[in-house]
């Protein structure tokens, strides 16, 4: 089986990296061969992830980058059984032009694309679709049949480096966009600091933001490696989210990856978290201000329910959201995928 991937971005662009690199030794080990042509040039990725603008010279360049790329995935989809084209919705005229060289096409996404742009041919077109969750799988069932649900799984990591104990440490990571937010808690985050003396706020990834100065918090720049260090250094990871239709359609990757790492964290109670967190168990969901700030508190005081609620949090990654959980599904779509392709060709 030979599989070509499409992605919206390159490995420092969380979708991809959770949505196909994850997966590749995995692949490796099935003996299954993969390319991947990224969509977005690696500069252009840095410069989204740092809140960057593009200067004319570097638009005109991702420009002629997209182009290499199309010529790229027009080449390799005449040889390859399998086209996985991750969340890029190609122009109507493109679509066209790769179905007429592979008709066999998996679409996988984990935002609600379709607010912004019309994604319904490519649905529609598509051999099958892949959503992270059940939200998107209802949209997606207007256009196609052939759905597959698979989460954004995340790696099982058991042993955190040891700390010294004299800060409790806050965290969140994700990009300039999702900072918004982030915006609600900072009357919590005040309370909790004025409350306790000892509080260590930190956030990666929010580009050049500065409005969050002012609710104590300590901004640290993202990269893969410097991902690995923040998080073993977190004591309590928080995911607010607004009850808006985008945020419905996310996949939950950034609490699972504060989870993996036995973090307990705060989430809440929109979309696929309250199908992750169970209250109390492995996390808490919070709704209110009030609520924000009585189970941070909690958890700031108690060091024993941090770990409780830690180790639940990996138990529930490795049983439903790792990437051992969940190949074998991932792997399953390829191979109906193959087949149809298969009997395409006959």
């Amino acid at each position: 089986m030979k599989i070509l991937f499409l992605t919206i971005g390159d490995i420092t662009v969380a979708s991809t990296r959770a949505r196909v690199y994850g997966y590749l030794p995995f692949l490796s080990e099935k003996n299954i061969r993969f390319r991947i042509i990224s969509y977005t040039s690696g500069a252009k990725c840095k410069r989204v992830i740092n809140l960057k603008e593009d200067n004319p010279a570097e638009r005109a360049f991702e420009i002629a980058y997209k182009i290499y790329a199309l010529v790229g995935l027009f080449l390799f989809a005449a040889i390859y059984d399998t086209v996985f084209i991750q969340k890029v919705i190609l122009p109507k005229r493109i679509w066209s032009i790769l179905r007429l060289i592979n008709k066999n096409i998996i679409f996988d996404f984990d935002d609600a694309l379709y607010l912004y742009r019309d994604m319904s041919y490519v649905l529609r077109d598509s051999e099958a679709v892949v959503v992270s969750n059940s939200y998107l799988k209802n949209f997606v069932s207007k256009y196609n049949r052939r759905i597959h649900e698979l989460i954004s799984p995340v790696d099982v990591h058991r042993k955190k480096p040891g700390k010294d104990g004299k800060f409790i440490t806050i965290g969140w990571t994700g990009s300039p966009e999702t900072s918004r937010y982030l915006y609600p808690l900072c009357a919590v985050l005040r309370r909790l600091s004025e409350k306790f003396g000892s509080l260590n706020i930190e956030f990666m990834g929010i580009g050049d933001n500065e409005d969050f100065k002012s609710c104590g918090v300590k901004k640290t720049d993202w990269s893969i490696e410097g991902e690995k260090n923040y998080l073993a250094k977190v004591d309590i990871g928080i995911m607010p989210l607004e009850a808006d239709e985008w945020s419905q359609s996310k996949a939950g990757y950034k609490l699972l990856l504060f989870m993996s790492y036995g973090i307990p964290c705060v989430a809440s109670p929109v979309g696929v978290n309250s199908q992750i967190v169970e209250d109390g168990v492995n996390g808490y969901l919070a709704n209110t201000e009030d609520e924000w700030t009585r189970k941070m508190a909690s958890l700031i005081e108690d060091e024993n329910l941090r770990a409780r609620l830690g180790e639940e949090a990996i138990k529930t990654v490795e049983k439903i959201y790792s990437y051992d959980a969940n190949f074998s599904k991932f792997y399953d779509v390829l191979r109906v995928s193959e087949t149809i392709n298969k009997e395409n060709r006959i």
